[in-house]
C-alpha cells in the first residue's frame, strides 16, 4: 500500500474535517498521480519548428528528445545518450555544400569512445521526383574543445540522398578519450545539413548519441571469408493483414523472427526491429505479392545496427515488376566483437549485438510515371535469425545508449502520442487535486458560526 487513511476524530470542527478530507484525496489522487508521471518516459514528439513541412503519415517522422544545437563550440547544447530532435533550417546551394551547422557536446570519460548517428527526411515529392536530382546528406564529425579532430570512421548517405528520397542517414565513431587518443572530459558532435534539397525549408533532424564503455572489442573476426546467403527460408505468415509498420529509428515497431504483411505507397517508409546477439545472424527475405502493372517503382532496404550504423545483408534498392518479386540475404557474418577488427568491411560491420533495425522503404516514382504506378504494393517480409546466442555473449547492447532503444512495442505502445496524452491527463489530476485543496482551504478559513 502506498499510504493509510487517516480518520478525523469526532471532536475536530468541520473545517478540521474539510482539510483531512482534501488531504485525504490529495494522497489518493496527487500520490499516485506523481508517481505515475515519474515512471513516464519523455514524450517523443517534439513540437515541429516553425516552417516546417508535416510529412505525411505514411512517410518517415522524426522523433526525439527536443534540442536545439549551438552555433559554435562554446554554445554547444549538452545531450546524454539517447535520441535528440533538432531542426536545420537550410541546406547547401550546391551538392555537397554546408547549410545549418550545428553543435553538441557530450561528457565522456578515459577509454570510451562516443558515436552519433544524424537522420534527416524530407517529406514526399508532391508530384514525384523530379528530372534533376537535388541531393540531402548530413556531415557528422567529433571535434575536442581545442577543435582538434577527433573522428575514427565514419559513413555518410545511408539512404537515397541523389533525390533526398526518405531517410538519409550518417554516422561517426569518434577515437578514444585519454592519453592516447582525444584528450579531455567532453566530445563535441559537429552536424551540418548539406545539399540544395528544399534548400531553404527547415528540416528535422534526429540525433542518436550512444557511449561505447572502456575495453568493449579486441579479439579476432568470427569468420574469415563472409558467408554468401540468399535469404531467408519461405514461411507462410500468421497474420495476413498488413503490418502497421514505425516511422522512425526512435520509435519502430519491433517484430519477432518470422514473415509479416505490408503494404507500401510510393514514399512510404517501414521501420521493424528486432534484436541479434554475438553468435546469430539476420536473415531477410521480400516476396512482392500483388503489385501495379505499370511502372511499379523500386524498393529498397537496409539494416542498421544499434549505432544505426550500415550493416551488410545484401540489401541496397532494386526495381520492382518481373514475374517472381523474391530477394533475399542476410548477415555477411554471425555478430561478434571481435568482427570490428576484420580487413573486409562485410564482416567488420557484423559487431554489434542488441537491437537492429530493419528499413524497407518504397522509393518515389517520376514525375512523368503513369499514375496506375501508384497503387499498393503488397509483399510478405520474411526476417529469421539464424543460430543460437553465443556462451559468455553480452546481455543486450554494449553501447550506453540511453533511451535509444526506445520503440513502440515499449510502454504503452510506446507512442509518443499515447504518452503525452497520460502526461496531460496526469496534468488534469493535479488540477483536479489543486481544486479541492483550495476548496478546502477556504473551509478551513471560513469563520465559525456561534
Amino acid at each position: 500500500m502506498l499510504g493509510h487513511r487517516a480518520t478525523p476524530s469526532p471532536s475536530r470542527p468541520a473545517s478540521s474535517r474539510a482539510a483531512l478530507t482534501a488531504r485525504a484525496l490529495l494522497a489518493g489522487t496527487l500520490v499516485p498521480a506523481a508517481l505515475v508521471l515519474a515512471t513516464l518516459p519523455p514524450a517523443a514528439l517534439a513540437d515541429p519548428a516553425p516552417g516546417e513541412a508535416t510529412p505525411p503519415a505514411f512517410a518517415y517522422q522524426a522523433e526525439g528528445r527536443e534540442v536545439e544545437g549551438g552555433a559554435s563550440l562554446a554554445q554547444a547544447a549538452l545531450v546524454d545518450p539517447g535520441n535528440h530532435r533538432d531542426s536545420f533550417a537550410a541546406g547547401g546551394a550546391e551538392q555537397g555544400d554546408d547549410g545549418t551547422v550545428k553543435y553538441y557536446r557530450v561528457a565522456v570519460a578515459d577509454g570510451q569512445r562516443v558515436h552519433a548517428a544524424a537522420t534527416i527526411a524530407a517529406p514526399p515529392y508532391a508530384d514525384g521526383l523530379p528530372e534533376d536530382n537535388a541531393q540531402l546528406t548530413l556531415d557528422v564529425s567529433f571535434l575536442t574543445a581545442a577543435g582538434a579532430t577527433c573522428d575514427d570512421g565514419w559513413e555518410t548517405d545511408i539512404g537515397e540522398s541523389q533525390h533526398g528520397d526518405g531517410p538519409i542517414t550518417s554516422t561517426a565513431v569518434s577515437d578514444t578519450m585519454g592519453p592516447d587518443g582525444c584528450a579531455g572530459d567532453e566530445l563535441f558532435v559537429r552536424v551540418a545539413r548539406e545539399g540544395p534539397r528544399d534548400l531553404d525549408v527547415p528540416l528535422p533532424v534526429e540525433l542518436q548519441i550512444a557511449i561505447q564503455p572502456a575495453g568493449i572489442g579486441g579479439g579476432a573476426p568470427a569468420v574469415e571469408e563472409p558467408v554468401e546467403d540468399d535469404g531467408a527460408r519461405p514461411i507462410a505468415p500468421e497474420d495476413t493483414e498488413p503490418l502497421t509498420p514505425g516511422r522512425s529509428f526512435a520509435a519502430p515497431t519491433v517484430v519477432e523472427p518470422g514473415s509479416h504483411v505490408l503494404e507500401l505507397v510510393p514514399g512510404e517508409t517501414a521501420v521493424l526491429a528486432l534484436d541479434v546477439q554475438e553468435g546469430q545472424r539476420l536473415r531477410w527475405r521480400t516476396e512482392v505479392v500483388s503489385q501495379p502493372e505499370n511502372q511499379p517503382g523500386s524498393l529498397s532496404l537496409r539494416v542498421h545496427n544499434a549505432a544505426r550504423s550500415l550493416v551488410e545483408v545484401g540489401g541496397g534498392s532494386w526495381p520492382l515488376g518481373g514475374s517472381a518479386g523474391v530477394r533475399g540475404g542476410g548477415m555477411r557474418a554471425p555478430v561478434d566483437l571481435g568482427n570490428r577488427s576484420a580487413q573486409q568491411t562485410s564482416i567488420a560491420e557484423a559487431w554489434l549485438p542488441g537491437r537492429h533495425t530493419v528499413v524497407l522503404q518504397r522509393l518515389q516514382r517520376d514525375t512523368a510515371a503513369d499514375p496506375e504506378g501508384d497503387a499498393p504494393v503488397r509483399l510478405i517480409l520474411t526476417l529469421e535469425v539464424e543460430g543460437e546466442t553465443a556462451e559468455g555473449a553480452a546481455d543486450g547492447s554494449v553501447l550506453e545508449l540511453g533511451d535509444a532503444e526506445s520503440t513502440s512495442a515499449g510502454f504503452f505502445g510506446g507512442s509518443a502520442a499515447m504518452v503525452r496524452g497520460l502526461q496531460l491527463a496526469g496534468a488534469a489530476v493535479l488540477a483536479l487535486a489543486a481544486l479541492v485543496l483550495g476548496a478546502a482551504g477556504v473551509l478551513v478559513l471560513r469563520p465559525r458560526r456561534s
